[in-house]
């Protein structure tokens, strides 16, 4: 059973432990139960009640249910499958309330919609939704006081009906922005390096293995750049590790500051850093190093002063994998070590 659920709801090409993973599931859930309340509201509602228009609604509810499913399990877009779901609940709960007039006390349906809309667009965009839900339910609701239930709708239960659904509304948007606190403090221990507050080894690993997928399925360039500091045993060995600790840091800020907005960078291990390059050359992978090496060594680091860099630079082909590409820039920047260090070294295959 629980295989079954792991197909059908999680997604296998999202980091399971993130927020995106969630929200994926989420989406795929509340469709999933949209459909399977629409399907048995339209055989209760056409067969039983003969609510012939309440039927058309949830024949339509179950289509868009079920086409967002497969929407969201064919391309992975959770944002406009999230838009989808929730703008149809919307448009549901208003035309559910407007036909049926508190029939059978059908307004307790729309306690639904704050779940489905904060949980799947997030406190701040669900907030938004459910309250523009509910000022259209409550307008419907006002005006059909004396008049709905065959005039036994009053003002006591519409005050009643506004404070229940308002106080259900901000429980779930507490509720919400905690987990989504909580969410965002996780993700960050999980994939960022606390010391120089760049990307972790584990989350480099990932983010390397999506673009080489990429890469491979949009036969676009990418590249590949490991470096290290030359000595750094002996800052350590020298200063303590406080300073060494800070040269890490301020050598973190100066390569941040240098690379794109689309490249990836983080600490491999130790002094050593990894540096992904998409859509570039192996020339114009090796210029970025260059400039990189040139300002580490033009940067005074406190109490240590200057230092150099060894670097090591691989480029992707149709042949490569993870594993090829890290051994490839790792020979490449020995090789660097070997010339001299405080140099930029390219992979050459034999």
């Amino acid at each position: 059973m629980s295989q079954i659920f792991y197909r059908i709801f999680v997604s296998n090409r999202i980091s399971p432990n993130s927020y995106a993973s969630r929200q994926y599931s989420l989406v795929m859930i509340f469709a999933a139960l949209g459909a399977a309340t629409f399907g048995f509201f339209f055989f209760y509602n056409a067969f039983f009640l003969h609510y012939y228009t309440i039927a058309l609604i949830d024949t339509i509810g179950f289509t868009v249910s079920i086409a967002s499913m497969l929407f969201l399990r064919r391309t992975h877009r959770i944002k406009l499958s999230t838009f989808i779901v929730t703008s149809y609940f919307f448009i549901f709960f208003v035309a559910f309330t407007y036909f049926n007039k508190n029939e059978s006390f059908g307004l307790i349906w729309n306690i639904f919609f704050c779940i489905i809309a904060i949980n799947l667009n997030g406190h701040k965009k669900g907030l938004l939704y459910t309250l523009a839900l509910y000022g259209c339910i409550f307008w419907m609701a006002h005006e059909g006081i004396g008049v709905w239930q065959q005039g036994l709708w009053d003002k006591v239960g519409f005050f009643r009906y506004v404070f229940s659904l308002l106080l259900l509304a901000f429980v779930v948007y507490i509720m919400e922005l905690a987990l989504y606190r909580s969410y965002t403090k996780l993700q960050k221990l999980a994939e960022e390096d606390e010391l120089t507050q760049t990307y972790n080894r584990r989350k480099l690993k990932e983010m390397l293995q999506t673009e080489i997928e990429r890469s491979r399925r949009h036969e676009t360039s990418l590249c590949v750049t490991l470096f290290d500091i030359d000595n750094f045993k002996n800052i350590n060995d020298t200063y303590g590790h406080n300073v060494g600790d800070e040269v890490l840091r301020h050598l973190a800020r100066i390569v941040k500051s240098a690379i794109r907005v689309n490249d990836t960078f983080g600490r491999w291990g130790g002094e050593e850093f990894l540096l992904i390059l998409p859509h570039v050359s192996e020339e114009e992978a090796r210029i970025v190093c260059e400039k990189i090496r040139f300002l580490i060594t033009q940067t005074e680091f406190e109490k240590v002063g200057s230092l150099t860099c060894s670097f090591g630079v691989c480029t992707y082909t149709p042949e490569s994998n993870f594993d090829t590409l890290i051994s490839h820039c790792d020979h490449a920047m020995y090789q660097a070590k070997n010339l001299g260090k405080n140099c930029v070294s390219v992979f050459v295959p034999k």
